[in-house]
């Protein structure tokens, strides 16, 4: 079994709304029609309260978007998973990251 890369986003534009994030989704995908997935910033309010977990200090969460469906080469279906990233500026700051 051979590891895949999965590319963060580099969106420039700080997506705040749900609305956002969904449009953001179909513009990477657009941009990229080979990429089959990608992590980006978690917006509040794409996934339900219940769904959130508690994660421990230091991380943070992200969202893993993937295509899901392909009509004549276009993304027309994302799929989203709620994830956990380390936040190593947030373990720094508490002391729990020693140096390099």
């Amino acid at each position: 079994m051979s590891m895949q890369t999965i590319f963060r986003s580099g969106i420039v534009k700080p997506v705040t709304t749900a609305d956002e994030a969904v449009a953001a989704d179909r513009r990477y995908f657009d941009e990229r029609p080979d990429d089959e997935e990608y992590i980006r910033k978690f917006v509040p309010g794409e996934f339900s309260k219940m769904e959130l977990p508690e994660i421990p200090v230091g991380f943070r969460y992200a969202t893993h978007v993937s295509a899901t469906l392909r009509a004549e080469g276009q993304p027309v279906r994302r799929y989203r998973r709620l994830m956990a990233v380390v936040d190593t500026a947030g373990l720094e700051q508490q002391g729990l990251l020693g140096p390099a």
